[in-house]
């Protein structure tokens, strides 16, 4: 476990959610640790809204087979960028890490589904 310093009275304590000073009686809250609210706003962005936008774009481009292909290329990498996995350590809690891999594995098979079912109405498959 990482020391970081107080922010009240910048002494050493652990970095561990929950953890209280013992000199001045601060408690280590979420967001303590500076690096880490950046990357999680980050990937945040990157589960929430950048599917809902491939969602938006494969709707968008379903008129035709060569704009569709583009729309689930944009998907796959969105997909790929917003996985769990490439992203674990800024989880502090199993919960959280869970809840995210729910939602991903959620919100990842609704796509594909939709996916499959352009390529039947475009004649793809």
């Amino acid at each position: 476990m990482e020391l970081i310093s107080c922010p009240e009275c910048n002494n050493q304590i652990l970095e561990r959610m929950g953890t209280v000073c013992p000199k001045c009686g601060h408690t280590v809250g979420y967001f303590n640790e500076s690096s880490k609210r950046p990357k999680y706003g980050k990937f945040f962005a990157f589960s929430v809204f950048l599917p809902f936008l491939s969602f938006l774009l494969i709707i968008i481009t379903s008129m035709n087979k060569i704009s569709f292909i583009f729309g689930v290329i944009f998907y796959l990498v969105v997909s790929y960028k917003s996985c769990p996995y490439l992203h674990k350590g800024l989880f502090i809690t199993k919960f959280e890490g869970i809840f995210f891999w729910g939602v991903w594995i959620l919100v990842n098979s609704l796509l594909l589904a939709m996916i499959y079912n352009v390529l039947n109405k475009l004649q793809l498959v």
